[in-house]
């Protein structure tokens, strides 16, 4: 196995990157059918059975982290998090974060950038112990939950070309 250098980056070039996220579309890893195709870390087919779900997030509150982690073990991994803030506490929203839970899902996040990459296609996410629900205190306090989602991979999260992304939104509910 190579592990030689491919490119360069001068992160001189472009500064108008914006942080934060627009939405996320979530579905069961096991509705992924067979293996995704992958040409240069973008999936440009993926065949995914079942409904998706999409939620439009509020601005300036939600994001994706994908660290990579290495240690003397010589063990390496992507540890892809989604958190994402949802402004509102209904028993509908309590029952639908319950079942996203109980299950293990691929996120498809779209960035400010209007970039898709996908959390979780491998090992699936899980709600952690940092998500959160309450009501605030001061009438400007959030009433709300925060749900943080945590997958260790063995990639970096790949992207998504739009025509598989347009596919899918097709299919949510």
């Amino acid at each position: 196995m190579s592990c030689g250098l491919t490119a360069g980056w001068n992160d001189r070039i472009c500064t108008n990157g914006k942080g934060g996220i627009k939405s996320v579309l979530f579905f069961l890893k096991d509705q992924v059918s067979g293996n995704p195709t992958k040409v240069a870390n973008e999936i440009t087919a993926m065949t995914v059975t079942g409904d998706t779900y999409l939620y439009k997030l509020k601005r300036d509150l939600s994001n994706a982290n994908y660290p990579v982690r290495a240690n003397d073990n010589g063990t390496l991994f992507y540890e892809h998090t989604l958190t994402a803030v949802l402004n509102n506490d209904t028993k509908e929203l309590r029952a639908e974060i319950d079942l996203l839970a109980q299950n293990e899902l691929v996120a498809v996040v779209e960035n400010r950038n209007g970039d898709i990459i996908v959390l979780g296609l491998d090992q699936g996410l899980q709600i952690r112990e940092a998500s959160e629900a309450g009501t605030g205190t001061a009438v400007s306090d959030r009433n709300g939950h925060t749900i943080v989602m945590t997958s260790m991979e063995d990639k970096t999260p790949p992207d998504l070309a739009t025509a598989v992304y347009t596919t899918l939104l097709g299919q949510a509910v």
